[in-house]
């Protein structure tokens, strides 16, 4: 789709046409919000007609965006406002490096410095997982100062047209088929793609390093490495003819041309195995005066300096070695003692916040201990070294993070974000979140494969375990549980080593006995159950399953190779924080170090209480005894309240009348009710899964109104006659229409997004809900029922759980920090005013779905307030903190001998 010049797509106006490619139109526009020059890539329409590669590219550019470095041009967003989508990215001046070529050959001066800075952007990437698969000179840009940056980065993944015979050195980036990518997918430009590539193989970063070599030969030459009349051609080239090394200048280094020969090996074993070696070479090859220059292909470079190194140490190292031999065959290996110290956590005091998942994890080596600090979406991650005094918020900032977990080399954090309802991992050394799926309900456990997959559990009614890959995907579904057997989720998963099974806990219910720890061979598919009454498990490198029960924290023997239980638990350690959902707040390295968190604290059994606040903030307790009150909705005369409360045999739909002061069950049944939600007139209660309602003063049965175990109701329209309703599946939230009269239930807005708490003005003309669709949760609102006739953004800078006034034109959701008001007009169309706070959301109950309720005349709000409470429901205990025992697992054998 062409633009014109003045063309305003969302915020971005047009200014120029920048070119055209393979991978579309490209215009230079001006972002007339952030007062920015952008460069807009237009997707072409083939692209976007083919959904299954939309969506491939929308997952990928998700994870492109997270780059962000000095040499790499930076991916702002995707903007799909017009009839194609573009995408946005950062602006950069200056030639590119093809054009520099065209000029003529590149003085080695000027050449190194180029070539450093490429190979300084490779190896960003590459440290996060991202190979560029098209690197050329056309797609790097030096600016006047000499700073490059490289563009298009794995745009060739995300993207991608048809091969075509066009101009081959120019020929746009090449895919086969969607469905020829499992098989292997050639992506590239054929004249600077790597034989692997060529062939169709798996690109790896190593096929970067082929690239790069093909660049700089180029830059030295001032002419293409591989040639031919067609695509084919110059492919034939790639896999078969070597580098006529004497079309270098005679000047050329020894050191330049031995990188060129490692980066340019066929074979990937024989090429340089990373970017930062190569910038090594060029560091070397830049501050090495030469002594001899020779010409001709034989040419022998002097080994690099890493090389002579280890070649100068080779005897001393092998002397040293033997002695140390000789003195370990006759020395008995010292006894490490077991040690014990406080961790310090975060100066504020708010560990853990309220209702703790499973919020402490430790890296494999032992060297530091991640851990959760604040509420709700206020959550932090920190991260601890073992060896400093204090924790340090490093990695990236508030994002309500929960379940911290590791990858098997320590590099990353794993971790679930409420603020958008999806599951991320950071860099250890902090740097920007990277989003791997959704996270449709609250998180239950998560571990990081050693073949780069991640298994996480969930907390919706009937949900397994799930498993994805580590550089984002769509998660496929591991386990299911047996509802017949009285089995509600699957959570806390475990990798054992080798990554042939995976613990974890079969939850029944809330109450203790209902819990079972299990173990699933993942080459055929068997599970086994190894010990009632226990959750959370963890293996230890010792041969024994730990797992919690009560706030103790047990061990027993187990069998790595036949998968079972080989003696008696022991318990081990008293006062391990504990969660209602079977959370045990330990983690154990590979080296035998464990970090367990003691104490109590505010919210850790779970426990809540119902408080009406004014807009100015004013609080008013309301007389209803605490429980574990989850999602409520208000009666629409403001004089009941229906909430979803947990107990010991699952979570139940509860009336509490408050005129009356009286709580009453009204739901029964096995499993989950989730979400209640009252009929117009206030005679029912709806709830699911699957969509259900009963009569409100508890008379009667249940009956089903639709839908699958996986629906559950949202709103009713004013008639009572249909219900918007919410899907709730592994990988995001979908809303639907439910009609009562025929029972049929439509899918609408569907999306690749979750969205959720959906609410229905009071006249039904106007739909609200929450929706992660542009990177972030924020609250838009449609027309109902044309739900596709128009879309507005209500909120700015996150938002969730909307809710209409009934008694003015006011709109009210959930900001991060403050509850938020937002005026409209519905005629001629809908139109929202500014958003303003009204009140901090302080100590109120900022997770899960909407947990919250405006009185009729729109002036009051009802909330959940945790109270103090503890693992056994007393009364306050002491403060939570980490504990770190180093070198624990000899204690271990000594308590818990293995047979």
């Amino acid at each position: 789709m062409a633009l014109e010049v003045g063309t305003t797509l969302g915020v971005y106006e047009v200014l120029s046409a920048i070119g055209a490619g393979g991978m579309g139109e490209v215009y230079k526009a001006r972002d007339t919000k952030l007062d920015r020059d952008v460069a807009l890539k237009i997707l072409p329409d083939a692209f976007v007609n083919d959904p299954e590669r939309l969506a491939r590219f929308q997952r990928e550019a998700k994870v492109l965006a997270s780059l962000n470095h000095p040499n790499i041009a930076q991916i702002h967003g995707l903007e799909e406002s017009g009839d194609s989508p573009a995408l946005v990215l950062e602006y950069v001046e200056g030639p590119t490096l093809q054009d520099r070529i065209a000029q003529g050959p590149i003085p080695l001066d000027e050449a190194l410095p180029i070539a450093r800075q490429i190979a300084e952007a490779l190896e960003a990437a590459h440290e996060q997982g991202i190979i560029h698969r098209d690197l050329k000179p056309a797609n790097v840009k030096v600016k006047d100062d000499g700073t490059v940056k490289v563009l298009d980065f794995g745009l060739a993944k995300a993207l991608g047209p048809e091969l075509s015979d066009l101009d081959a050195a120019n020929s746009p980036t090449m895919t086969m088929t969607a469905a020829a990518t499992k098989m292997g997918v050639i992506m590239g430009t054929a004249a600077y793609m790597s034989p692997e590539q060529a062939v169709g193989k798996t690109a790896d970063k190593r096929s970067d390093l082929w690239s790069f070599g093909v660049v700089l030969f180029e830059m030295l030459t001032g002419r293409a490495l591989f040639t031919g009349e067609t695509v084919s051609h110059v492919l034939a080239e790639v896999l078969k003819t070597d580098p006529d090394w004497t079309t270098l200048p005679a000047t050329t280094p020894a050191l330049v041309r031995r990188l060129l020969r490692r980066c340019l090996e066929r074979n990937p074993k024989q090429r340089l195995p990373d970017a930062a070696m190569v910038r090594l070479e060029i560091d070397e090859a830049d501050t090495t005066p030469e002594t001899s220059v020779t010409d001709g292909p034989d040419l022998v470079a002097p080994p690099a300096r890493w090389q002579r190194l280890a070649g100068t140490a080779a005897i001393a190292l092998v002397t040293a070695a033997l002695t140390v031999l000789a003195v370990w065959l006759v020395t008995p290996e010292p006894v490490r003692p077991v040690s014990r110290a406080v961790v310090s956590t975060a100066p504020d005091g708010e560990f853990f916040g309220t209702e703790p998942q499973h919020q402490v994890a430790i890296s494999p080596d032992g060297s530091r201990i991640v851990y959760t600090a604040g509420a709700g979406i206020g959550r932090e991650l920190f991260v601890r070294p073992v060896a400093s005094l204090e924790g340090t918020r490093g990695l990236g900032g508030i994002d309500g993070a929960d379940t911290p977990f590791f990858s098997p080399d320590g590099a990353w954090v794993g971790f679930a974000s409420q603020r958008e309802t999806s599951w991320k991992k950071v860099s250890i050394l902090g740097g920007p979140f990277v989003t791997l799926w959704d996270s449709p309900s609250a998180p239950r456990g998560a571990s990081w494969g050693p073949d780069d997959t991640i298994i996480f559990a969930q907390s919706a009614a009937g949900a397994g375990l799930f498993r994805g890959p580590a550089a984002g995907g769509e998660p496929e579904i591991l386990t299911t549980p047996d509802a017949a057997s009285g089995e509600v989720n699957h959570a806390w998963p475990e990798f054992l080593p080798g990554g042939r099974a995976v613990l974890f806990t079969v939850l029944g219910g809330t109450a203790a006995q209902d819990r079972t720890v299990a173990v699933l061979d993942l080459d055929t598919n068997e599970r086994r159950t190894l010990v009632p009454g226990g959750s959370n498990p963890r293996y230890a490198p010792t041969g024994h399953i730990l797992y919690g029960a009560g706030g103790v924290l047990f061990a027993v023997p187990f069998d790595l190779d036949r998968l079972e239980v080989t003696g008696d638990p022991v318990p081990l350690l008293e006062d391990v924080m504990m969660s209602a959902n079977g959370a045990v707040n330990f983690a154990l390295s590979a080296n035998g170090s464990l970090a367990y968190a003691t104490g109590t604290g505010a919210g850790v059994g779970g426990e809540r209480t119902l408080v009406w606040v004014d807009r100015a903030g004013m609080e008013e307790p309301v007389g209803a005894e605490p429980r574990r009150y989850q999602e409520f909705a208000l009666s629409p005369d403001g004089t009941r309240v229906a909430a979803q409360v947990g107990g010991s045999d699952g979570q139940d739909v509860w009336i509490y009348d408050l005129s009356r002061n009286t709580l009453s069950r009204l739901t029964f049944e096995a499993g989950n009710e989730e979400f209640p939600t009252w009929t117009p007139d206030g005679t029912r209660v709806a709830f699911g899964p699957p969509v259900s309602w009963k009569a409100a003063d508890g008379t009667g049965e249940v009956e089903t109104l639709g839908g699958d175990g996986s629906w559950s109701p949202q709103a009713f329209t004013p008639d009572g006659r249909t219900v918007i309703v919410r899907q709730n599946t592994g990988g995001k939230r979908e809303l639907g229409v439910l009609t009562l009269d025929d029972g049929r239930l439509e899918r609408i807005m569907e999306s690749e997004f979750s969205q959720r708490n959906a609410a229905l003005s009071p006249d039904g003309r106007w739909l609200a809900y929450q929706s992660n669709e542009s990177g972030q949760t924020e609250v838009y609102v449609r027309p109902f029922p044309d739900v596709d006739s128009g879309r507005w953004q209500v909120s700015s800078g996150f938002g969730y759980w909307p809710l209409w006034s009934p008694a003015s034109d006011e709109l009210f959701y959930m900001a991060p920090d403050e509850a938020m008001v937002v005026d409209f007009t519905a005629e001629p169309t809908f139109t929202p005013g500014s958003p303003a706070a009204m009140f901090s959301r302080g100590p109120y109950m900022a997770g899960g779905d909407r947990r919250w309720a405006v009185s009729p005349d729109g002036q009051r709000f009802l909330l959940l307030k945790p109270v103090a409470s503890t693992v056994t429901d007393g009364a306050d205990g002491p403060p939570p903190q980490i504990i770190l025992v180093q070198n624990w697992t000899q204690e271990l054998l000594e308590r818990v001998p293995v047979p």
